[in-house]
C-alpha cells in the first residue's frame, strides 16, 4: 500500500469514529420511554388512589360525639316484637380522662397500640406489616388497627367478617385521621376505655373495675390492671370467672408487653405474673336479684348471642343490633316459675338441677328454655345446650327402634323376646324390674322400656345404620372421646336436652328434622337486615316417624307417663333414667337396693310443641348421691305443667296416618310375624302398624287350623241311674296325633280319647250336648245337639218341648252364622 492510500484510510476511519452508533441511540430512547411510562403509571396510580380515598372518604359514615360516648345497645326482642333483653346501653360507669391512671394507660397502649401517642391516628409500620400478611393470605386476616381505629369500629362499623374489606379499611383510616384532628389523645383513649366490652355484660373499664374488683381504677394493682387491659381483644375467652387459665395467659402477655415497652421493671413483672389471676376477684353468686327479669331469659339469651355470632359474624356486644327471636315470653315465664318456685313442684332442696327445652315441633323454633334452677349470674352455664348427661331409656326410640323400622322394616308388632341377654363380653343386661316377660311386640317392649329387647334390636340394626340415622338427627355419640358406638348405648348415651328435643320433634313432624334456632331477624345500626328460616331436611321416612309416635302415645295409656296425660291433647312421650352400679352406690354410702339414680328424663311432644326435661345433680357424688324417688318425678311434672299451659293455645290436632303405613291384625308372639289364625284367642290378637309393602300374608298356625267335626253323635239315658252316655263315630285322621274329644253336658265337661263318654247325675226333660275334636293344634267347631230324656205327657208339655227345641236349633244356627261371619271378617281384613 502506498503512503497516500494509508493516509486516506486513516482519515476515513477518524471520520467514521466521530459518528454515533445506531444501537446506542435506540437504547437511550427505550429507557426514556420506560421512565416516562413508569412516571405516567405512578401518576395515574396516585390519582386513582387519591380518587378512591376521596370517594370512600366521601361515602364514609360521619362520627358524632354521641357515637363516641353514647350507647351501642343491642336489643333482643321476643317472637311478638317485645323487648326482653338489652346489652350495653347506659349500664356503665363513665370515667373522665382525669380518672384514667397512668398504669392503665401504659398497660392498654403496650398491648394494643405501642405508638399511640406518636402516630396521627394510623400506624404506617403496623399497616405495612399487616398489608404484607394480608397480601400473602389473599384476604384481610389482620388489621393493624390503632386504638383510634378501634374506636372508629366501635362507633360506626360492624365487626362482621364480610365487612372487613379494603373499602372499610380505607374509610376507617380516613375517620381515624379525622378523629385525631378533632380530639386529643387523652380524649380518644378515654372514649375507647368507656366503650369496649369487658365480658359478663359489662362495658367500659370503669364498670369493669367495680364489677371484677369492687374498686376504683386508681386502686387497682398492677396484675389487676393487666387483667382488665387484656379483656377487650376477646372478652368471653379471657373471662377470669369462666376461663381462668386463658385469662392468666393473656394477663401475663400484657405484663410482658409492658416490660418490653419499658413501662415496668423486671422485678415488677416477676412479682405480677406470680400473682394468682383470681387475686381480688369478687364473687357474683348473690349479686343478681333472683327476681331480676334478665334471669328469666338468661339461658335463651346465651343461645341467641352465640347464634348471631355464628350465623352473621356480627358482635352483638358491640355492634348495636336489633335481634328478633323465637321466644314465647309467656311460655318462658311459666317455665321459669315452674322450676324456680314451689308453686308447681315441691322441690326438696336448692341443689337439684333441671334443664328444659321446648321447641316448635314443626319448625324447631326455641319457644322456651331453662338452663338451670336458681341461677344468680347472667350469661351463666346453660345445661340445656351444654350439659351432656346419660339419656337413659329416652334414647331407645332414637337409637334402637326408630332405626329398626327405618332400615329393617320392623312393624310395631314385631316379635322380640324379653329373655336373658348378655353384652358381647358376656356381662348380663338386666331389665329395670330384674325379670323377663318372654315374647312381646315392639310396641310393648318400648312402652314398658325393656332393656333386653333394646339391646337385641340394637345388634340387629347394626352400627352403620344406627350412625346414619343419628347423623340425620345431628347427633354424634362419642365413647372415650372417639366417634363410635358401644352396645350399652342401646339403653343410654350422653346427649344434651336440646338435641334430644330436636330428635323427638322429628318423630312428631313426620320425619322432617328441624335444627333448633333462636334468631329470626337481625338488623344492624345502618339498617342492614338478615332474616333466617328454619333449616330442615327429611331425616327419616314418614312411616318411621308415625309408627314410633303411635307407640309412644301408648305411654300415656298404660306406660310410665299415664299421670302426665292431658285430656283432649294427643301426645307421645318417653321416660328415661340412668343407673348407678352397685359399686358406685357403695362408694356413696348407699345400700345396694336404694332407689337413687344419676339422671331422670321426660321427653314428650304434640303436633305443636316438643318438651325435653332433665333432672339431676351437677356433681352427684358431692351433692347427696343422686336423684331419689321423689326427685325422679320432677321431669314428668315439668313436662306436665308446661304442656298443660301450652295446650290452652295449641291446635289439639292428632297425627294423621300417612299412606306409607298400613294397619293390620297380627297374632302376638308369632315368629315370623303372622296374621291371626281361626283358632287364635282374642287376647293374642293385636292391631299393629306396618310399613306399606311389608305386611305378612301367612296365617299363624300356633293355635291350629279348623278341621271337620265328628259325626254320628248319639246319646243314651238311663233314667234309674240318671246317667247319660254319649257316643260318636270313630274319627279318621292322617295325623300321628291321637284325637282328643271334649264333651260338655249341662255345664259338665269331660275330655277323652275314646269315642264314648258317660255323665252322672243327669236329669231333666232334655239336655244339650256339645262335642269338639282336637288333633294336635287343630280343632273343630263345636257340634251341639239337643237330646230328649223324658217324653211329654200332655199336649201343653209337647208344645213347650217343641218350642224349646226350635229355639235351641235357632240359637245353634245363630252361633254358626256368627262363627262364619267372624271368619269371613278376618279373611277380609287380611
Amino acid at each position: 500500500m502506498t503512503e497516500n492510500n494509508t493516509e486516506q484510510s486513516r482519515s476515513s476511519q477518524h471520520r467514521n469514529s466521530r459518528k454515533k452508533h445506531p444501537s446506542s441511540t435506540n437504547k437511550k430512547k427505550l429507557w426514556k420511554k420506560i421512565l416516562i411510562g413508569i412516571a405516567a403509571f405512578v401518576t395515574v396510580a396516585i390519582i386513582a388512589i387519591v380518587a378512591i380515598f376521596a370517594y370512600y372518604g366521601a361515602t364514609a359514615p360521619t362520627i358524632q360525639a354521641s357515637d363516641l360516648e353514647g350507647a351501642t345497645e343491642t336489643k333482643i326482642l321476643d317472637k311478638d316484637g317485645e323487648l326482653i333483653y338489652s346489652l350495653g346501653g347506659e349500664k356503665r360507669d363513665i370515667i373522665t380522662s382525669e380518672q384514667v391512671p397512668q398504669l392503665l394507660k401504659d398497660a392498654i397502649t403496650s398491648i394494643e397500640d405501642k405508638r399511640f401517642y406518636s402516630h396521627m391516628g394510623i400506624d404506617p409500620i403496623r399497616i405495612a406489616g399487616s398489608f404484607l400478611r394480608n397480601a400473602k393470605a389473599g384476604q384481610i386476616t389482620q388489621g393493624g388497627s390503632t386504638i383510634t381505629q378501634q374506636l372508629v369500629k366501635l362507633a360506626v362499623f360492624s365487626t362482621k367478617k364480610e365487612d372487613q374489606t379494603y373499602k372499610r379499611k380505607i374509610q376507617e383510616i380516613m375517620l381515624a385521621l379525622q378523629l385525631e384532628r378533632n380530639y386529643s389523645k387523652e380524649q380518644i383513649l378515654t372514649y375507647y376505655l368507656n366503650k369496649v366490652y369487658m365480658a359478663n355484660n359489662v362495658y367500659g373499664f370503669g364498670t369493669a373495675s367495680h364489677y371484677y374488683f369492687n374498686k376504683e381504677l386508681s386502686e387497682l394493682s398492677l396484675p389487676q390492671v393487666a387483667l382488665l387491659a387484656g379483656l377487650p381483644q376477646a372478652p368471653n375467652s379471657y373471662d377470669p370467672y369462666a376461663n381462668a387459665d386463658q385469662a392468666k395467659e393473656r394477663r401475663d402477655l400484657v405484663l410482658y408487653s409492658m416490660k418490653e415497652n419499658g413501662k415496668i421493671t423486671k422485678e415488677q413483672y416477676d412479682q405480677a405474673v406470680a400473682t394468682p389471676v383470681t387475686d381480688g376477684l369478687i364473687a357474683h353468686d348473690n349479686n343478681v336479684n333472683s327476681n331480676d327479669k334478665a334471669l328469666v331469659y338468661d339461658s335463651f339469651v346465651t343461645m341467641v348471642l352465640k347464634e348471631v355470632q355464628e350465623k352473621t359474624g356480627l358482635d352483638p356486644y358491640n355492634d348495636g343490633l336489633t335481634i328478633e327471636t323465637t321466644i314465647d315470653s309467656k311460655a318462658q315465664q311459666r317455665l321459669y316459675d315452674i322450676v324456680n318456685t314451689n308453686d308447681y313442684i315441691q322441690y326438696v332442696n336448692e341443689k337439684i338441677q333441671n334443664a328444659v327445652v321446648m321447641l316448635d315441633t314443626k319448625t324447631g323454633a326455641v319457644r322456651a328454655v331453662n338452663g338451670g334452677r336458681k341461677q344468680t349470674t347472667l350469661l351463666g352455664y346453660n345445661r340445656a345446650t351444654d350439659n351432656t348427661r346419660s339419656t337413659g331409656s329416652t334414647i331407645k326410640p332414637v337409637i334402637d327402634y326408630g332405626p329398626a323400622i327405618e332400615y329393617l322394616n320392623y312393624s310395631t308388632g314385631q316379635t322380640i323376646m324379653d329373655q336373658r341377654t348378655t353384652y358381647s363380653n358376656g356381662v348380663e343386661l338386666n331389665n329395670w324390674d330384674f325379670s323377663h316377660k318372654g315374647a312381646m311386640t315392639l310396641r310393648t317392649a318400648l312402652v314398658y322400656s325393656r332393656n333386653t329387647t333394646a339391646l337385641q334390636t340394637f345388634k340387629a340394626v347394626g352400627e352403620t345404620n344406627i350412625k346414619s340415622f343419628l347423623n340425620n338427627l345431628d347427633i354424634q355419640i362419642k365413647n372415650d372421646g372417639q366417634d363410635y358406638l358401644v352396645e350399652s348405648n342401646s339403653i343410654g348415651a350422653d346427649i344434651s336436652p336440646i338435641k334430644m328435643a330436636a330428635a323427638y320433634a322429628t318423630f312428631g313432624n313426620y320425619g322432617t328434622y328441624s335444627k333448633p334456632y333462636t334468631v329470626r331477624k337481625v338488623t344492624t345500626r345502618d339498617g342492614q337486615v338478615t332474616e333466617f328460616k328454619p333449616e330442615q331436611k327429611q331425616a327419616m321416612k314418614d312411616s318411621t316417624a308415625y309408627m314410633i309416635t303411635d307407640v309412644l302415645k301408648d305411654s300415656f295409656k298404660y306406660g310410665f307417663a299415664t299421670q302426665a296425660a292431658i285430656p283432649g291433647l294427643p301426645t307421645a312421650a318417653k321416660t328415661g333414667s340412668s343407673n348407678y352400679t352397685v359399686e358406685q352406690k357403695r362408694a356413696m354410702g348407699a345400700s345396694d337396693y336404694e332407689d337413687i339414680i344419676p339422671d331422670s328424663w321426660f321427653i314428650g311432644y304434640s303436633t305443636d310443641y316438643t318438651i325435653s326435661a332433665w333432672t339431676g345433680y351437677d356433681n352427684p357424688y358431692e351433692q347427696g348421691g343422686g336423684v331419689d324417688t321423689t326427685e325422679q318425678e320432677y321431669s314428668r311434672l315439668i313436662y306436665y305443667y308446661l304442656m298443660k299451659y301450652m295446650a290452652e293455645s295449641s291446635s289439639g290436632e292428632d297425627w294423621v296416618q300417612p299412606d306409607s303405613v298400613v294397619k293390620q291384625q297380627i297374632e302376638i308372639g308369632s315368629d315370623p310375624l303372622s296374621l291371626p289364625g281361626p283358632r287364635t284367642p282374642a287376647n293374642m290378637i293385636a292391631t299393629e302398624l306396618f310399613v306399606k309393602g311389608h305386611v305378612p300374608t301367612q296365617q299363624s298356625k300356633n293355635y291350629g287350623t279348623k278341621i271337620e267335626g265328628p259325626t254320628g253323635m248319639k246319646a243314651t239315658y238311663d233314667k234309674s241311674k240318671k246317667t247319660l252316655t254319649v257316643t260318636w263315630d270313630n274319627y279318621q285322621t292322617n295325623s300321628k296325633d291321637k284325637p282328643q274329644y271334649k264333651v260338655t253336658v249341662n255345664g259338665q265337661t269331660q275330655t277323652v280319647s275314646t269315642n264314648k263318654v258317660t255323665f252322672q247325675n243327669v236329669s231333666g226333660p232334655s239336655v244339650s250336648v256339645t262335642l269338639v275334636v282336637t288333633v294336635g293344634k287343630d280343632s273343630s267347631d263345636p257340634i251341639t245337639n239337643e237330646f230328649q230324656l223324658e217324653q211329654p205327657t200332655t199336649a201343653e208339655e209337647r208344645t213347650t218341648q217343641q218350642n224349646q227345641q226350635q229355639n235351641n236349633r235357632q240359637q245353634n244356627n245363630n252361633n254358626s252364622n256368627n262363627n262364619n261371619e267372624q271368619t269371613t271378617q278376618e279373611v277380609r281384613n287380611q
